[in-house]
C-alpha cells in the first residue's frame, strides 16, 4: 500500500471532503475512461502511485489527520464567562472648606499654626515608618491613635496626621476608623457607607478594595468602620483580624496606615489593636486628663514598644514664638 492509499484511509471517514478522496475518485473515473495523461502514472499493480496535482499538500493534510483529533463544533469547548471583575472602590469629595474652618489641616492650608504644629508631630512618626536594616520595627508604618478616655481629641488628631502626611509628594495614607461605636471619621468627614472595616472581618468573600474609599485628595484613602457589632472585641482579637493587618501592612508597605481606636478606658479595642502595630500616638487633653488615667491606660497598650503622646487643646501653643512670628507676623507683648 502507497504513502497516498495510507492517507486516504485515515482520512477516509463520512462527510469528509479531502484532497486525497477529491484525487482518489478523480483517478477512478479517468481509469474508467481510460484517460490518466494529466492525474498520474497507473503502476503495473494497478494502485495509483501519484494522484494529485499536490503531492506534498496532500501529504501534509494526511500528517495533520494522523495526529490532530477532529473535534466536532457543536462540542468542542468554549471558553470559560468573563470573570467578575473587582469592584471598583467609592470615591468622596472632602469639603476642606468645612474642615478648615472647623481647625482642621488641609490641603490648601499648609501655612496656618496647626499645619506647622502637625509637621512637627509627623516627623517622629515617618522617621520610624521605614526604618530599614536592624533598627526596623514591624509594622513601623502601621499608627494607632487613641487616648484615655473619651472626647479627648483623637479623632481630631487621626484626622489631621492623615491630612498632613498625605501632603507629602511622595508618601500615601490609608485612614482607618476602627471605632465601631463612635465612628468619628464617618461623622467629621461626612461619609456615609454600609460596609467597612467590621464586614470584611465577618465576610470572607470582601476583600479591603471593596470597602475602602478614595477621596479628592489623591494621597488619602480612607477604611470606614462599617456596621457596629456585639462582638467588636473578638473580631479585633480573632486570627483573621491578625491576618487582615499583616495583610494591610504587606499590600501597602510603602503607605502609611493610621487606625483611630476608641479610648483605652473606654473599651478593650485599643490594647488588642497596640498587638499589631508599630507605633501609637498617644492622645492626652491638656489640664484634664490625670496622671493615673494617662499610667493606666498607657499599662494596657504597652505592647506596642513605641508610643509618642500628643498634648491636644492647650491654651498657650507651645512654640508659638517659631510659628508665630514667622508665618504670621504676630508680635509679642
Amino acid at each position: 500500500m502507497s504513502m497516498i492509499e495510507k492517507a486516504v484511509e485515515r482520512l477516509n471517514k463520512p462527510g469528509k471532503n479531502s484532497l486525497v478522496e477529491k484525487a482518489a475518485e478523480r483517478l477512478e473515473d479517468e481509469i474508467l475512461r481510460g484517460d490518466t495523461s494529466e492525474t498520474g502514472v497507473i503502476s503495473p499493480d494497478g494502485h495509483a502511485d501519484a494522484v494529485v496535482e499536490n503531492p506534498e499538500e496532500a501529504a501534509s493534510e494526511a500528517a495533520v489527520a494522523d495526529t490532530v483529533p477532529e473535534v466536532e463544533p457543536e462540542k468542542a469547548e468554549q471558553p470559560p464567562p468573563e470573570e467578575r471583575t473587582q469592584q471598583s472602590k467609592r470615591r468622596i469629595d472632602i469639603d476642606f472648606d468645612h474642615l478648615s474652618k472647623a481647625g482642621f489641616v488641609t490641603p490648601q492650608r499648609m501655612r496656618t499654626r496647626i499645619a506647622e504644629e502637625y509637621r512637627v508631630i509627623k516627623r517622629p512618626l515617618l522617621q520610624k515608618a521605614f526604618v530599614r536594616g536592624g533598627n526596623a520595627l514591624h509594622n513601623g508604618h502601621l499608627i494607632l491613635v487613641t487616648s484615655s478616655r473619651p472626647d479627648e481629641g483623637k479623632t481630631f488628631t487621626a484626622i489631621n496626621l492623615a491630612m498632613s502626611i498625605a501632603s507629602e509628594r511622595d508618601l500615601t495614607v490609608l485612614l482607618v476608623d476602627a471605632d465601631f461605636a463612635k465612628s468619628g471619621i464617618g461623622k467629621t468627614l461626612n461619609i456615609e457607607a454600609e460596609k467597612g472595616l467590621s464586614n470584611v472581618l465577618t465576610d470572607s468573600s470582601l476583600d479591603l478594595s471593596d470597602v475602602m474609599i478614595r477621596t479628592n485628595l489623591p494621597n488619602l484613602s480612607i477604611l470606614p468602620s462599617g456596621p457596629a457589632d456585639p462582638f467588636t472585641t473578638e473580631l479585633l482579637a480573632s486570627d483573621r483580624m491578625g491576618r487582615l493587618i499583616e495583610d494591610i501592612a504587606a499590600r501597602y508597605s510603602d503607605r502609611v496606615i493610621i487606625f483611630d481606636s476608641p479610648p483605652v478606658l473606654a473599651s478593650s479595642e485599643p490594647a488588642v489593636l497596640a498587638t499589631h502595630v508599630g507605633q501609637v500616638l498617644f492622645v492626652v487633653e491638656a489640664d484634664e486628663t490625670g496622671e493615673s488615667a494617662i499610667r493606666e491606660a498607657l499599662d494596657l497598650i504597652s505592647s506596642c514598644k513605641n508610643i509618642g503622646l500628643v498634648l491636644n487643646k492647650t491654651q498657650s501653643r507651645i512654640g508659638s514664638e517659631l510659628f508665630g512670628s514667622y508665618y504670621y507676623g504676630e508680635s509679642r507683648t
